[in-house]
């Protein structure tokens, strides 16, 4: 197995997080009553409020730190698990 490389992880699962993001945002825009991100996010995001400039761009670098922080614990397990298995025995 080879070693998962830090920096193609982080751009993909922050890119994939952002734009789940934009599209809840959006949908809670068009809906606000349906699928209830009012509540949803200000409980999943601190400091965020429905819905100011200053609080959605809040959200959108809080959603950038849960992705960092999701790969960097994704490439450490698995670089760690690939290190172990590579040893000699």
């Amino acid at each position: 197995m080879t070693r998962l490389p830090f920096a193609p992880l982080v751009t993909a699962i922050v890119a994939v997080g952002e734009v789940a993001y934009l599209v809840c945002v959006g949908a809670g825009v068009i809906w606000p009553d349906v699928f209830g991100m009012k509540a949803f996010f200000p409980t999943l995001l601190p400091g965020f409020t429905w819905l100011d400039p200053v609080s959605f761009l809040l959200g959108f670098a809080e959603v950038a730190l849960y992705g960092l922080a999701a790969a960097a614990v994704a490439a450490f397990a698995w670089n760690l698990v690939v290190d172990r298995s590579a040893r000699p025995r």
